[in-house]
């Protein structure tokens, strides 16, 4: 019976053991001084978006050309029954080259717009803290031309994008004439 006593004893104390364990609550990660990004290749070069102004991700599929847009203005695509407009993000940030043949869409929202953009490839999803954002690496000039939506640059080069400015410059506003 003192066999049988030590045994229960031994057990309570195992279990109490990894109750304790169980119960610890870890503690909370500080994920207010982060954020997480969605990376895009456009040639050798990574943009970083926000990913809760991210919608989904997919293929390429064929667009329909509309005259008489800007030049980064690549055209329509018709993504599940809605109509969403391609921003060729290269011609707009006014990189060379041409996107890669099919590419990808990265369907992004920002301000009251929501459009596809359409980038080379899209390659991870990555966390990055605010405090390794840096200001843009250009001068006043190439900052006018290309900058305008860039938030910063992470120490490895990414560029960060402010979607909610980008998509909220008034160059992409087109007008309807009579």
């Amino acid at each position: 019976m003192t066999e049988l006593t030590n045994d229960t004893a031994d057990i309570e104390r195992v279990l109490e053991e990894r109750a304790r364990a169980l119960a610890h609550v870890p503690a909370a990660e500080n994920h207010s001084n982060e954020i997480e990004l969605v990376v895009l290749a456009l040639g050798a070069e990574r943009y970083g978006v926000d990913i809760l102004q991210v919608q989904s991700i997919q293929a390429r599929p064929g667009l329909a050309r509309v005259p008489g847009l800007p030049a980064f203005w690549a055209g329509l695509v018709n993504l599940r029954g809605r109509l969403y407009p391609v921003l060729n993000l290269r011609r707009y940030l006014a990189l060379a080259g041409e996107p890669a043949e099919g590419g990808k869409l990265a369907v992004v929202a920002g301000g009251d717009l929501s459009v596809a953009l359409w980038v080379d490839d899209v390659l991870a999803i990555r966390r990055v803290l605010l405090d390794e954002i840096s200001a843009p690496l250009a001068d006043a000039a190439t900052a006018a031309q290309r900058g305008h939506g860039v938030r910063g640059v992470t120490p490895d080069l990414l560029v960060v994008l402010d979607l909610d400015v980008l998509l909220g410059d008034a160059r992409l506003v087109i007008q309807a004439t009579n």
